[in-house]
Order: structure tokens, then sequence, then C-alpha cells
């Protein structure tokens, strides 16, 4: 059943709210830089909470998540372990970033390294690189949202392959429009809006699946061990399968993946915001208390990505005639084969609401490094209040330009996906975990160790797209990520350590925990009065009951709708009694500034 009129209506009704939102914070946006990128601080921290839980669903990331779940089942989901790290960011990474007080996490190394060469080259490498990871999240955004739209939208070319291009630029285009209109205000409330939109086709595709579906339905249609979440060495019924980008049995050997994910989620727990947008968020809350509060309730608001994934693929088991040809296609069609005209509209919305969402804050977040770091630094200081506009108007153009045109090099949203966050984000952890908890680590360690990771990363890209799959990618992750520890460590220790005064300041106002003890004790001397916190024991106590929390509370949808009883109500006892603790530990210690 295609699209009808009433399911145009409503996409249509949609896109022209999301337009009148933008316009509506324009004159507020305008006011100042920290107004446009960071809405003033005072953007409330639960509006933000939902805008950065948003932030993470989207439909490129839901296509890739439905391909590997249909095809590797419950295991799956280890390929999205990165989820329970976020939990620090509601502990002490979160506080950390927020009494900082800059706009962006290109500023923050200036808190960290000082002002001279070291600092400043630390600050133009993260922008840098920040600046190249949004590139390739537009090159993703770009591959799935076209193919994605194509399913739906008249055909405005008759090459299929040119169709879904030509339907991508215009959908990223209208999304960079509002976003650049109206900033994070318009960014956080249309999100307001979408979270409730998501919410609700979730609610539909979950309920649906659910009474399609029993669990000996389950059982005949998929392979023995489908609905096992424990990793396995090996996942022996996915020796024959050949996902889009991947060569068959790519993902047969399945522990050195789960190694890389797990690995990549410990140092995440230690590193913070580095080159996304959650430093954005973090940075807008009027307080680093309020920065706790929306750090939790973004991942608490985050369970409906699950439910979608699992209630799509239950229902693609249930369609006959599903073409899997393309992983990447499965989502479009069971919302075109299996859904009524009028909840097809609505539905789709609420798919096109997450892709908007995620996409717009990357664009606010990747101008603000043009801005604060390039160009009102260190090319027009004293640019006015148009100026910074026009500036951000023409960089938001160039990001969307440049990531169209990676875009079309790439094969899949799923190999794309897998380059972009594990890969390229997640080999240049280790600067930014050092950064916290090493005094002497510098700002030349801490420029070249990204600089390696990042570099490594394009080398990769570059064999694979001319190559081939010759290599695993679990194994160049560690290769990358070994690398860049030892020219990060290297280069500190052959440079001097960062200026003594910004040591000093820097410790007195973010309370970092580590190896600071020379900093420590230095501070105490000038300043006897300084209060050391001591919550960094609670604070790791709290990560590790966290995260099991997080995990209970993703995967009780999950057995839900597996129709998997015991694991439902292992998982619902486990998360009630750490929400428990995290009450009692977590929430009644809060910091009060």
């Amino acid at each position: 059943m295609g699209m009808t009129a009433v399911d145009y209506l409503i996409v249509a009704g949609y896109f022209a709210t999301m337009l009148v939102i933008g316009l509506l914070h324009m004159k507020k946006a305008s006011v100042s830089v920290r107004s446009y990128f960071l809405g003033g601080h005072k953007i409330p921290w639960w509006i933000l909470a939902m805008s950065s839980s948003m932030s993470s669903i989207d439909i490129t990331g839901t296509m890739v998540n439905v391909s590997i779940f249909y095809f590797m089942g419950v295991r799956s989901f280890w390929y999205n372990i990165w989820m329970v790290c976020l939990v620090a960011l509601a502990c002490h990474l979160g506080r950390w970033v927020r009494r900082s007080n800059v706009v962006t996490a290109a500023e923050w190394m200036s808190t960290r390294f000082g002002g001279g060469a070291a600092g400043e080259l630390a600050r133009m490498t993260i922008a840098v690189v920040s600046m190249g990871t949004l590139i390739g999240y537009v090159a993703y955004a770009y591959v799935g949202v076209g193919k994605f739209v194509s399913w739906f939208a008249p055909p405005v070319h008759p090459d299929p392959e040119m169709n879904a291009q030509i339907l991508g630029i215009l959908v990223i285009a209208f999304t960079a429009l509002y976003a650049m209109l109206g900033g994070l205000f318009s960014v956080a409330y249309t999100d307001l809006i979408q979270t409730f939109i998501l919410f609700l086709t979730s609610v539909y595709i979950s309920i649906t699946a659910f009474f399609t579906l029993g669990p000996e339905f389950i059982a005949a249609h998929t392979p023995a061990g489908w609905d096992s979440w424990w990793p396995t060495a090996r996942i022996d019924y996915m020796a024959d399968k050949a996902m889009a980008g991947y060569p068959e049995g790519a993902w047969e050997l399945f522990w050195p993946w789960v190694m890389m994910w797990c690995f990549q989620t410990l140092l995440a727990f230690f590193s913070g915001p580095g080159v996304g947008q959650g430093m954005q968020f973090m940075l807008s809350t009027k307080s680093a208390r309020d920065t706790c509060k929306q750090g939790m309730g973004m991942n608490i608001l985050s369970f409906p990505r699950w439910t979608l994934v699992v209630g799509i693929t239950m229902l693609a088991l249930a369609t006959p005639g599903v073409d899997i040809t393309d992983t990447d296609m499965v989502l479009p069609q069971m919302i075109n084969t299996i859904l009524p005209w009028g909840i097809k509209g609505f539905v789709l919305v609420g798919f096109l609401a997450a892709f908007m969402s995620t996409f717009s804050i990357s664009i606010n977040n990747g101008t603000s490094y043009v801005i604060r770091d390039i160009y009102t630094r260190h090319i027009r200081p004293r640019a006015g209040r148009k100026e910074f506009l026009i500036i951000t108007y023409i960089s938001s153009v160039l990001f969307v330009t440049v990531g169209i045109l990676l875009g079309t090099t790439m094969h899949s949203a799923l190999e794309l996906g897998v380059w972009v966050f594990m890969i390229l984000g997640g080999s240049m952890l280790v600067p930014l975990v050092l950064r916290w908890y090493w005094w002497r680590f510098n700002g030349w360690g801490f420029a070249f160790g990204m600089l390696a990771a990042f570099a490594m990363a394009l080398i990769q890209k570059v064999i694979q797209v001319n190559y081939g799959y010759v290599w695993p990618d679990y194994a160049f992750y560690f290769l990358m990520t070994g690398v860049s520890f030892v020219v990060a460590v290297t280069v500190t220790l052959l440079t001097p350590p960062t200026d003594r005064e910004t040591l000093l300041e820097f410790y007195r106002k973010i309370h970092p925990a580590g190896f600071w003890r020379p900093v420590q004790r230095a501070v105490m001397e000038r300043w006897p009065d300084h209060a050391r916190e001591k919550m960094f024991g609670w604070d790791m106590l709290n990560c590790a009951v966290g995260a099991v929390s997080l995990f209970c509370l993703n995967m009780m949808p999950v057995f839900f709708m597996l129709h998997n009883w015991p694991m439902f109500w292992k998982m619902s006892l486990v998360f009630a009694l750490t929400a428990g603790i995290m009450y009692r530990t977590w929430y009644r210690k809060l910091p009060n500034d």
C-alpha cells in the first residue's frame, strides 16, 4: 500500500511546523553567540534531556540497527553497548564539563592546556577533528535518509539511485535551514515535539509487533540462538551472511567485535564528550547540577530506539516477500508494506523527526567551532552579530555540501556507520581520557594523539574504498588506539608540561580525579581553604550500578516483545534494584553548584 493524500498532508504539516518554530526563535537566537549555540543557558534541563535523547536516534542509525538485528538477533545489541557509558555524563563528567563555562569542546582545551602554543594547537585540533567528524556524519545521514525517503516520496528522477540522492539532498537542506534559523532554541523546542511523536510511533509499532507474532512463530522463523543476548565466541548462523559493505562470514567470528565494542565503551566511561554534540547540551544547562540531571534524563529517554528496532524487525519476520538484498532497506519496506493510511504518515513523521533532530544539532554543533574557535578568534575577533550569523549560514552550507559529496562514495549505511562511530570516533578516545586524569598530559600530546588516530582512520577508509575488506575493522581499531596512545604519551614526555598557573586554576575550578597529586599539593599550599571534592569513589560506584540499570532498561522492552518472560522479569527486577540504589547514591548526592 502506497502513500495517500492524508499521509502526505501529515508529513507536510510536520515540515511546516518545524519551519515555523525555526522562524519564531530566529530573533532570540541571534542575540549573541551563547544564545545561538547554547540557548543563553535558559533552556530547562528536561527539554535539553529530551533533545539530547532525540539526537541519539535517527533514521540511518535505526536502519543500521534493524539490519544487524534482523540477521544477528539479540546479540546485535552488543554493537550498541556504548549506550551504558553515557551514565558517566550524569555522574562526574557532566559536572566537570559544565564548570568550565565555555561554549565549545575546543574552547575547553584552553581551560585545560592554557593559551600558549600547545593549548592553541589542542584547541584547533579538536575543532578540525570535530568538523571532520560532522562531515562524516552528514555523509552517513545522507546515505540513509535518501534511501528511506525514496520509498515514500513521488520520484523526481527515473534512476532509483539518483532519485534517492536527490531526495536525500532535499530533506537535508530543509533540516539545515530550520537549524540555521533558530540555533539551539529551534533545535531543542522542535525536539520537544519530536520526542512525543517518536514515543507514540514506538508504542504503535511495538504493540503491533507484540500482537502479530507469538513465541512459536519467532522460534520457527529464526535460527537457534537468535534470541540469546549472551556474547558467544562465534555466531554459526552468520557464516553465510554477507551484510551490506561486508563480505560473507565477516561477522561469524563474534568475540573480536565484542572486545572492540566493550573496550571502546570502557574508554568512553572515562573520556567524556569530545567531538560530538554531547558537550554542547551539557554546556547549555543552567548549572552543574542541572547537567547531571540532563545526562540522566537523556539516558532514560533513549529507550524508544530499541522498541523501534525490535518491533520493526519482528514485523519484517512476519511479512512475506521482504527483499533483504539491501539490508538498509528493511525499515522503509516495513513501513510501506504493513501500515495503514494515516498511521503510515504519522510513523513516517516519527522517523523523519528522529533524523531531523540528530542532524540539526550536529549542524549547530559543527558551526559553533567555525564561529567560536576559528572565525572570531583568529580572523575577525570583533565580528558583529549579523556577520557571525552570515558566517554560520555559509559554514552550514559547506558542511552539508562536502558531507553529501563524501556520502556518494559509500556503499551502505552499515559500513559508514561502523567507520564514523566505531573507527573514526572510537580511535580518538585515548587523548580524551588522558586529558582528565593525568596532570602531566599537555596540549602537544593531545593534538598529536588525536591527529595520529584521525590519520589512521582515514588510511583505513582509503584502503577499504580502493582494495575492499582486506583487514577486519576490529583489528584496525586496536591498531589505531595503540598508535594514538603511544604518540600521545611520547609527545607529552618529550615536551614541557602545561603552564603551572593553568593547571592550578583548572584543578581549583573543575575538581578532576586521577593522577593530580603534585597539582593538588600546590593548590592546597596557595589556597589552604580549598575544599577538595571527594565524590569520585561514589561516581565510580554510580557508573557501575547505572550501567547495569541502563542495560536492563533498554533490554526490558526487547524481551517483552520477544515474549521471553523469564528474561523480561529478571531484567525488570535488576532495573528496579539498581534504580533504587541510584536514587540514594546519585540523586541525593548531586552537586549544589
